[in-house]
């Protein structure tokens, strides 16, 4: 391999293409989890084109050394004997030590990741704190990191609250969906009776003939369960017996069924009406939740949502 065709290829690639590699291993990464994995993807790229492309499966294979990364490698040297000179590592998660040493023995010289180690660690996840950078100089080699690649999309793999949607919904069928949901119900009636309801003097009996001040201490409750503001999830109509919000926080439900495939229509109506109605009724028994089953996301660019005091 000659020396100009080595810069050639450490030549740092264009942001806008590694958005793009970024997101054959974010798809990568999704197959991951739904699989029951732990949601990592990777890819190499060589002289500018996709050479080998995988995800972690670690879980399900039985095995610690199937990671997304470490395997991406392999397939991409058994490509070209071995070596893989100048090339480019694209990871969803900044790679462990172990894949950082396979992508350094491999010869790789440039490295892109969306999400760092050192925020995995301030998460609370079991990692080792040796960023790859750090790893390869202790190896004797350079290495070219762009990191914070499509973060905000990878970010979404590795939040607590997407993935613990993700093993729940992961398989769920309508009896489960319905046991789910019970139990939803049982957490925000109990986090209205200790948590809430201490610091939130009671509704007025006679908000019932007052149903503006009830609906607003209705929204004020829904905006704390959800622990949002109001301008991400405003009143866009209001009239005596209802409030209609359009719901643009962000949502680990939404996303799990994204990653999953599962369609919000179905998943939402039977996940979230229910809990949210009992959550509301511990005000005032006429309370309800019920959500539009056309403007939801991801079919509109937000959940038209309802509180409605009913008859």
């Amino acid at each position: 391999m000659t020396v100009e065709m080595d810069a050639a290829r450490l030549k740092p690639a264009p942001w806008e293409r590694l958005e793009g590699w970024m997101r054959v291993a974010l798809a990568e990464a999704r197959v991951s989890l739904r699989e029951g994995n732990g949601g990592f993807g990777a890819l190499v790229v060589l002289d500018g084109e996709i050479l080998a492309q995988a995800h972690d499966t670690d879980t399900t294979d039985g095995d610690p050394t199937a990671h997304a990364e470490l395997k991406a490698v392999r397939q991409a040297a058994a490509r070209t004997g071995g070596r893989l000179s100048g090339g480019l590592l694209v990871a969803t998660h900044e790679p462990c030590p172990m894949c950082a040493a396979a992508a350094l023995w491999a010869g790789i010289g440039q490295l892109a990741f969306g999400f760092s180690i050192r925020e995995a660690i301030a998460q609370g996840r079991r990692r080792i704190d040796l960023p790859a950078r750090r790893l390869f100089e202790l190896g004797g080699r350079e290495l070219d990191v762009r990191e914070g690649v499509l973060h905000d999309a990878c970010a979404v793999l590795y939040n607590r609250e997407v993935r613990k949607e993700v093993a729940a919904l992961r398989g769920a069928d309508a009896a489960e969906l319905l046991r789910l949901a019970g139990e939803k119900s049982a957490r925000r009636v109990q986090w209205f009776r200790e948590r809430y309801a201490p610091a939130h003097p009671p509704p007025d009996p006679r908000a019932a003939r007052q149903p503006g001040a009830l609906l607003d201490a209705a929204y004020a409750l829904f905006l704390a369960r959800l622990g949002i503001a109001p301008d991400e999830a405003p009143v866009v109509e209001r009239s005596a017996r209802r409030l209609v919000i359009h719901s643009r926080n962000f949502c680990p439900t939404l996303e799990a069924c994204g990653i999953l495939g599962l369609d919000t229509r179905e998943v939402c109506q039977q996940l979230t009406e229910g809990p949210t109605t009992a959550l509301l009724r511990e005000l005032h028994p006429r309370l309800a939740f019920r959500r539009s089953n056309t403007l939801l996301r991801p079919h509109a660019p937000y959940c038209e949502e309802m509180i409605v005091l009913e008859a």
